[in-house]
Formats: C-alpha cells, structure tokens, sequence
C-alpha cells in the first residue's frame, strides 16, 4: 500500500490545487512523479494496453487486414502507434489533449526490439530521432484535442481505442468527441474503450460532493484530479445519442454505493442507486 493511501481524499484536492498552480512545466512534474499521463512510456505497458483493446475488438468484431486506428489520450508516451504498426495497422493516429509524449527514441527503440522477441514482425528502424521514426512508421500525433480529429477523413478508421480516457474528456465536450468519432468510423468499424467512474482522489466517489459551478471551473480542470463524472448509463446513451451501438463487454463494481446520497451535490441525487455502483467498462462501439 503506497503511502498516498493515507492521505485523505480531501488532502488530496488541496494539494493538487496548490501543485498545479505553481509555475512548474509538465515535464518537471513528469520526472518527479507528481503528475502523470499514465505509464505508456514502458514498453511492455504499452504491448499489454494495446494487445488487450485490440483481442477485444478481434473477439467481438473483424479488423481488417491493414486497418488504420486511433488511440485516444495516449498521454505520455506515442508507443502504442509503433505497437499498432507491429499488429498489422497501415496507419496509426493517435490524439491527445496536449504535447504530452516523451520525445527521446530510446524507448521506441526497446519497445521494437521487445516486439521482435515475440514473433511481431516490425521492419528495422532506420531513424535517428522520434519524430522522423514516426514519420517513418506513419504514426500521426495530434495534440489539440476533439479539435485534432479533423484531421482524419471521414469513415477511415477501423479500430479506435481507450484505456481510461473517457471519463477525463470535459463534460461539455463530451458529445462533440462522440459526434466526431462518428464521422471517422469506418462502415463495419469497431470501437473498444475502457472507462473507470472511480474519482481521482481515492477510489470512490468523493467528486460527486460537488456541484458544476465548482468542479467545471478552470481551477478544478488543470489540476490533475479531473473527471466529467458523467455516469455511466448516461455516458452510454450518449454514446448512441451519436450514432453508435454500444455494448459492455465487462463490468467491475463497488459492493455498495461508496458515498452516502446526502454526500452529494443536489445535481446527482436523484440518480438512482445503479447509477452509482459501476466502478469501470468495458464497451463496444460499432456504428448504427
């Protein structure tokens, strides 16, 4: 148990709130281990990720031979787009909020290498630096958020993915990612994506305790601990309100509801109970 787990979910927020507004780089905060974009950037992280979305997509759907995907957020570190080539993707997109991804080849490098040790043929890396790797391998980085998708033609992606990215999308932006999701779908395309409702604080559900004029501020969105707290039925029928199909492929959830109603903003109190005991999903994304 890390020592994290002591400090008080409350504790937590403030610190973070503090943190954040200190005139720090991203990457300062990186190394130091106090903000992060996931672990993406160890190879093996990235294979295990990727081959996990993609045997879901394989086992509930079909991926064409030289399928082009996208990844949303892969924070940190662009190696899922190289472990995208090795399992057959022509063409690789990733898309993130910001210019998060470690620039420095030396993990791309292992992570090819660890590739070939388990039978994926990926052709030898003739680059000296990570962007022109990429621009060798097509991988495409685009760092403006829902605004970078339209860059992708319409109906060109096969295989979009996410490993909890979902709920960190804001609130009101969560339907135009959706919308343009849609657009980028290929007919017969399939989508697989992760979601954890948990709060970013310790596990539970300590950011329904506050209302919208509070959590969506600019204060509460930057400073690491953010989630749209949409639940998750209602992320679904947003989902399909889209133009997709949807179905959970797995569920994790909490024995009990973990914060007592009275807790809550007013906002969520009048969900009912099972609004609020998923604690993660799976899904299936196909267009209608």
């Amino acid at each position: 148990m890390g020592l994290s787990s002591y400090v008080p979910w409350w504790a937590k927020l403030g610190i973070k709130l503090g943190l954040a507004r200190l005139p720090v780089p991203y990457a300062l905060w990186k190394r130091i281990g106090l903000f992060r974009h996931g672990e993406m950037m160890v190879p093996e992280r990235a294979i295990s990720a990727f081959e996990s979305h993609f045997q879901s997509a394989v086992q509930n759907g079909r991926v064409p031979a030289k399928f082009h995907s996208l990844e949303l957020g892969p924070g940190d570190s662009v190696l899922s787009g190289f472990v995208a080539r090795a399992f057959g993707a022509e063409k690789a997109w990733l898309a993130d909020a910001g210019p998060f991804a470690e620039t420095d080849i030396s993990g791309c490098r292992a992570l090819l290498e660890l590739l070939a040790s388990r039978g994926r043929i990926v052709a030898p890396l003739k680059s000296t630096t990570l962007p022109d790797a990429m621009n060798e391998y097509d991988i495409v980085y685009l760092t403006d958020g829902t605004r970078s998708l339209r860059a992708i033609p319409d109906q060109s992606i096969d295989f979009t993915w996410s490993q909890v990215v979902l709920e960190h999308i804001y609130r009101d932006e969560f339907s135009a990612l959706m919308k343009e999701l849609r657009r980028i779908v290929a007919p017969g395309g399939i989508g697989v994506h992760s979601i954890d409702f948990r709060d970013h604080l310790g596990g539970g559900l300590n950011n329904l305790r506050f209302g919208d004029d509070v959590w969506e501020t600019q204060a509460f969105r930057t400073s690491g601990f953010y989630t749209n707290r949409i639940r998750p039925r209602e992320m679904i029928d947003l989902m399909e309100a889209a133009g997709f199909r949807v179905e959970v492929i797995s569920e994790q959830r909490w024995p009990k509801v973990p914060l007592a109603r009275d807790r809550m903003a007013p906002q969520f109190r009048a969900f009912a109970d099972e609004d609020f005991m998923v604690c993660e999903i799976r899904v299936i994304m196909r267009p209608a």
